[in-house]
């Protein structure tokens, strides 16, 4: 037991698994792309310390996330005219009455 309590990697694992941990809603609020993330870590940073930040910065890991952004309208298409056969008639069903 003691040559794992003098093993340095033993305790660069323990304080990065420690720092993990502490850091933990600002990790899910990065790969959700949370709204506010500087938000979510500041809570993380100052509150985490309190468990009551800890939780508030998870609460906040799992808001919302930015909407995305709306669709471009669509290219106005042209007005359908309508057509006359090669007699010179109008074909029928082309245009609708107005009412």
């Amino acid at each position: 037991m003691q040559s794992l309590a003098d093993s340095g990697v033993f305790w660069g694992l323990l304080i990065a698994g420690i720092i993990a941990i502490y850091m933990l809603p600002t990790i899910i609020g990065l790969i959700r792309g949370v709204d506010h993330l500087a938000l979510v870590f500041v809570v993380n940073l100052l509150g985490a310390p309190t468990w009551v930040g800890w939780f508030a910065a998870l609460i906040l890991a799992f808001g919302p996330r930015p909407l995305p952004p709306a669709p471009p309208f669509p290219p106005p298409q042209p007005y359908p005219w309508p057509q006359r056969d090669a007699a010179g008639d109008w074909v029928p069903g082309q245009r609708r009455a107005h009412r």
